[in-house]
């Protein structure tokens, strides 16, 4: 594996890892700033959020099932992910994959796994899309209802 190979894994893990942390503490110009300004990101059997104003507008809570009240209640939300995948395809274009776990006040909250693809943008790698698939919930989840 050569150098530029490996600093873009690291910076792609790092992005990844911004999402989560800016999404649970509620940066939404940071979470804004993980995603090119033509980015899509893409909830399965669900509602897609598009560009940066798209991706703000999720960033808000506007794209959530959740009321403020009962995230208040269980919250705050933490987003664990893990068994990250990363396929560099050159030094512009990367693809991940990664299990995400999101725990509330009470525990387990949802489940899934994330696909992605990222763009390297003036220097810095970036989500040009992002696919949410959310495997399972608890019976009172607080943010999501899955579909069969």
């Amino acid at each position: 594996m050569k150098r530029w190979e490996r600093r873009a894994r690291a910076e792609i893990r790092d992005v990844i890892a911004r999402y989560t942390w800016c999404g649970d503490f509620g940066d939404a110009a940071g979470f804004v700033g993980c995603f090119t300004e033509d980015a899509v990101l893409t909830i399965k059997d669900g509602e897609s959020f598009e560009g940066h104003e798209g991706v703000a507008r999720l960033a808000r809570g506007e794209g959530s099932t959740a009321s403020p009240d009962l995230l208040a209640e269980r919250g705050p939300l933490h987003h664990h992910v893990s068994s990250v995948r990363i396929e560099v395809m050159s030094k512009s274009e990367a693809r991940a994959w990664a299990y995400f776990l999101v725990m509330n006040r009470s525990g387990a909250d949802h489940w899934g796994r994330y696909a992605d693809a990222f763009a390297r943008v003036d220097g810095a790698w970036l989500i040009r899309r992002r696919r949410v698939s959310v495997d399972g919930a608890s019976e009172d989840s607080i943010q999501v209802r899955v579909s069969s």
